[in-house]
């Protein structure tokens, strides 16, 4: 039984985990465009994922990397301080093909990879999450 509980501990834990991006996902990067983050305000904070974190007092999305060439999908993070939790980042790791988002990570480990370049996403500011 032990032995069970601990196999299943293990199984959680790698189930929570990131791979680290590529080198070629990274070199990838690009901007995102007006497009891509008002898809994001859209979206995300507009319609399906709202919860009560409260106000974001700083925000950042990264560039857009490419991570499956032959199925076009795309995928970038927005990193945000809510104004409750002040001083912590929350990420969330999107991914998407033609204006279509297709999923989203909470605190993806992605988006802590220092390669991956972030910009100042001020329309989020005030708005709540």
């Amino acid at each position: 039984m032990r032995i069970k509980v601990l196999v299943c501990a293990a199984l959680l834990m790698l189930a929570g985990c990131n791979a680290p991006v590529s080198q070629s996902v990274a070199d990838s990067q690009r901007p995102p465009s007006n497009d891509v983050r008002q898809n994001f305000i859209n979206i995300v904070f507009k319609r399906s994922y709202r919860h009560e974190a409260g106000e974001v007092v700083w925000a950042r999305i990264s560039s857009v990397v490419l991570l499956d060439p032959e199925k076009k999908i795309y995928a970038y993070c927005v990193r945000v301080v809510p104004k409750r939790s002040w001083g912590d980042w929350a990420y969330l790791g999107v991914s998407f093909t033609d204006g279509k988002i297709l999923g989203a990570t909470v605190n993806d480990n992605r988006c802590r990879d220092k390669r991956l370049r972030y910009y100042p996403f001020p329309e989020m500011n005030g708005m709540k999450t």
